[in-house]
């Protein structure tokens, strides 16, 4: 016959497991983003969140371009920065963040709007440089806990890492 206390444990250890399991399918947890600027100048960085990569590449974007004209351009042709400024989502109901990070600030928020399984798309331009596009990123995780991070380098150079956690 089995105690009431081997039971006890058993039932207790099940409801501990489930809950760890339900927590990492469908956790709370939005992804969080840390900006750090070593450069002399301000950043621009937008956040978008869709449902697959393949919404991702094709959202809209009004963009500048360096030859001054007015144009419509989908990510896919963000991808690589070419002289593009005012970048600025075209497509309605894609939730944002948006944040300016000045130089030698470091700045750490999360990203709303995100659910278990989006993309987040990641846009930065430079400020000092008539809003000048200077970087793209898709990040996929289907996880929560996750950690996005991003830095621009005195040099101009731009590093930055994902943790799907």
């Amino acid at each position: 016959m089995v105690s009431r206390r081997t039971i006890a444990l058993l039932l207790g250890s099940a409801l501990v497991i489930g809950y760890v399991q339900y927590d990492t399918v469908s956790g709370p947890f939005q992804p969080t983003l840390t900006v750090e600027n070593n450069d002399t100048t301000a950043y621009h960085l937008s956040a978008y969140t869709v449902e697959s990569r393949e919404q991702a590449m094709y959202l809209n974007f009004e963009v500048t371009t360096r030859d001054s004209e007015h144009r419509l351009k989908t990510l896919s042709q963000l991808v690589w920065p070419d002289g593009d400024r005012n970048v600025t989502l075209a497509d309605d109901g894609v939730p944002t963040e948006q944040i300016t990070v000045a130089p030698g600030e470091t700045v750490t928020t999360t990203i709303d709007g995100w659910t278990r399984g989006d993309v987040t798309v990641y846009l930065g331009e430079k400020v000092a440089d008539n809003e000048t596009h200077v970087y793209t990123r898709v990040r996929t995780c289907p996880r929560t806990g996750q950690e996005h991070s991003l830095t621009f380098e005195e040099d101009g150079g731009i590093s930055g890492g994902s943790i799907c956690a």
